[in-house]
């Protein structure tokens, strides 16, 4: 009878055989053998399994020859078979087989139970023993903790999941001695449950904005992480009071072009001025922001607003709610910043560092202009106010509401000193004059209301007609007188002639009269008088020009025009003053309203020059050539000889009359 039989797995057939020979301590003489599966190399790796093979030890003839029970000459059980003992592990099941004892060698990740006692170390056993092999279950517990953050606004978890494994054996073939060998499986576990997370969240007030569903998934989640579970409500922050500008901060800014513009280059550069009247700032107050909640329901203040007060400075003034600041001067509006004040004024002088050339662009500026440098070609310097050179101004342009100061030379330029200062301080009589006049014909027409029955064009009408007819015979004459003003640089005097423009056609025709009323009348003679204060309160006193020298220049002033230095040449003076040149004014031509003082006239090759002053007027000239033209009124004097100290006058029949002086 054959011996129990053994299954062997190897890479091969002669590995398998190899194995069972060292198994069953035999040869492979000795060895009956069945090739189960030849086995499979595969490629790469890729469909290979391993031979396996059924062995067993042949009968021996001694042994046919014994019956069953039998025994030899020694006494020894009659089958051999009975001395051999195996186990082998298969699909995580011990088997057992033979009747000889197996070693079994335990494992910490297994209880090794024999007949119902738990056994460490080693232990025999038989087939007829209860063996019983369980793998550990191993826990390592997870973490999770709740934590408040950004100052009470998010709760958040952090998970660190549980985790199981789970011990089985792994596959042995037939052995005398067996040592357990396991193979965990892990599991991965949420950390902490329903419950668990309702009692911390008790047990730190966690009671606003919670999110239901981030709290399931926490119960849910087997990998780390972290999980916001509540949000807070932030505090709205409050709306801080602020001042809104008018004007540029910027003490100059470049205008924006456009891609097809035709673009002047001198006239990029923009500088905030302001004139009076104009509003500069707005303070607008700050709003109280809005409360918040922590996670824990706690409320979150929001920080009051910042306050700003507007501060007026100076050439600026506040309204009565001291929420609007108002201009009170010309100039450059500028705003300082003092802690919680900010200070709104208006500085009456624009200083500009070095040349006004096309880098800086054109001066325009609504009040006093100071230039360090010079004035080069082409660019053009405007001021309402005065406007001082300290170096040459050279083909350019300078138009002045005050006076201008060239402290070196003027040469192929054009200078335009007090332009509307004059004519609107001989403009206040006749806004004077009108003012009376329409302040009478509303108390008349006041009068007259209440006792005819009649619209009020009509009543004017016939008022006009016979007792106010100075009134459109002022209106004509202050038409007249306006023609002469620029308004480009002079913000009053665009209001005057709109009013002109306003009283012409109102009361142009009786047909224009009739539509008046009362209230149109008393706010067209409130504006008279407020123009005609203003127009007496214009000094009188500039539009003045101060040059070093002049050449091929032209220059024109309200009142009084200054030659410091050599003189001038080829020049052009218009004043409404006085002229005074210490040194020589050659072939040019000369006006003065006032009188002239020269030191030198024309020029000893007979250059015509031309003085003329108005009549009642003088002139002095030091030394006089020939070819000199003076004119005094309507009367001309040819100069034919050298003349020294000559002063010419008109005498009392009205004949220019030369003296000395």
């Amino acid at each position: 009878m054959a011996r129990t039989p053994v299954r062997v797995e190897a890479p091969t057939v002669e590995e398998a055989l190899r194995r069972a020979t060292d198994l069953l301590g035999a040869s492979r003489e000795d060895l009956e053998v069945e090739v189960l599966d030849e086995g499979a190399r595969g490629f790469w790796g890729l469909g290979r399994r391993p031979a396996v093979i059924r062995a067993w030890l042949k009968v021996k003839e001694e042994e046919q020859e014994k019956g069953e029970g039998g025994e030899d000459q020694q006494g020894l059980p009659e089958r051999e078979e009975e001395a051999q003992g195996y186990g082998r592990i298969e699909d995580g099941r011990l088997l057992l087989e033979g009747g000889a004892p197996v070693v079994l060698v335990s494992n910490p990740h297994f209880e090794l139970y024999v007949n119902g006692q738990l056994v460490e170390g080693e232990a025999q056993v038989t087939a007829g023993d209860a063996v019983e092999i369980k793998g550990k279950e191993e826990w390592e517990q997870g973490k999770w903790q709740i934590a408040v953050r950004e100052e009470g606004l998010v709760a958040v978890v952090s998970l660190f999941p549980t985790r199981k494994r789970v011990w089985k054996l792994v596959d042995q073939p037939p052995s005398r001695r067996l040592e357990l060998k396991g193979k965990a499986s892990e599991e991965l576990l949420p950390p902490v449950t329903w419950e668990q997370l309702q009692q911390e969240l008790q047990r730190q007030n966690i009671v606003y904005g919670l999110d239901y569903e981030a709290l399931q998934e926490v119960c849910r989640r087997v990998d780390p992480g972290e999980v916001v579970i509540a949000r807070g409500k932030p505090a709205l922050p409050p709306q801080d009071a602020w001042i809104e500008y008018f004007f540029d901060l910027r003490e100059t800014s470049r205008r924006e072009v456009g891609e097809e513009e035709r673009v002047d280059y001198r006239e990029l550069v923009v500088r905030s001025s302001v004139q009076a009247g104009d509003v500069l700032a707005i303070w607008h107050p700050g709003q109280p922001g809005e409360a918040g909640v922590t996670v824990t329901g706690q409320p979150i203040l929001p920080r009051p607003p910042k306050e700003q007060v507007l501060v007026a400075g100076r050439g600026t003034a506040l309204s009565d709610d001291g929420g609007r600041c108002v201009a009170t001067a010309e100039g450059r509006p500028v705003a300082i910043r003092r802690g919680s004040k900010v200070i709104v004024e208006v500085t009456p002088v624009l200083v500009h560092q070095g040349d006004v050339n096309l880098a800086s662009g054109n001066l325009k500026f609504k009040g006093n202009i100071v230039i360090s440098g010079s004035i080069t070609e082409t660019m053009t310097v405007v001021a309402t106010r005065d406007v001082e050179v300290n170096g040459d101004v050279t083909q350019a342009t300078v138009q002045a509401g005050g006076s201008i100061l060239v402290r070196r030379n003027a040469i192929g330029s054009t200078l335009v000193a007090g332009d509307t200062g004059s004519l609107l301080v001989k403009m206040a009589p006749l806004l004077s004059d009108l003012s009376e006049q329409l302040a009478r014909l509303v108390q008349a027409l006041t009068q007259l209301e209440n006792l005819v029955e009649s619209r009020d064009g009509y009543v004017i009408n016939v008022l006009i007609e016979n007792k106010f007819k100075r009134v459109p015979e002022l209106i004509i004459k202050l038409d007249a007188a306006s023609k002469n003003i620029n308004t480009r640089r002079d913000g009053e005097a665009e209001r005057l002639l709109k009013l002109i423009q306003t009283l012409r056609q109102s009361f142009r025709s009786p047909a224009s009269r009739q539509s008046l009323t009362l209230l149109s009348l008393k706010e067209m003679a409130a504006a008279v008088e407020e123009m005609a204060l203003y127009c007496r309160e214009v000094p009188e006193d500039n539009g003045h020009v101060t040059v070093n020298y002049a050449l091929n220049t032209k220059i024109q002033a309200q009142g009084d025009v200054k030659i410091v230095g050599r003189g001038c040449f080829n020049t052009e003076i218009v004043a409404g003053g006085n002229v005074e040149i210490n040194g020589v004014f050659r072939a040019g031509n000369l006006y003065a309203e006032g009188n002239v003082f020269i030191q030198e006239m024309g020029s000893s090759g007979g250059a015509r020059t031309v003085v003329r002053v108005a009549e009642g007027r003088t002139i002095k000239v030091g030394k006089l050539w020939p070819n000199c033209v003076l004119q005094i009124g309507r009367r001309i004097r040819q100069i034919d000889g050298e003349e020294h100290r000559v002063m010419a006058y008109l005498s009392s029949e009205g004949e220019i009359t030369l003296g000395t002086f």
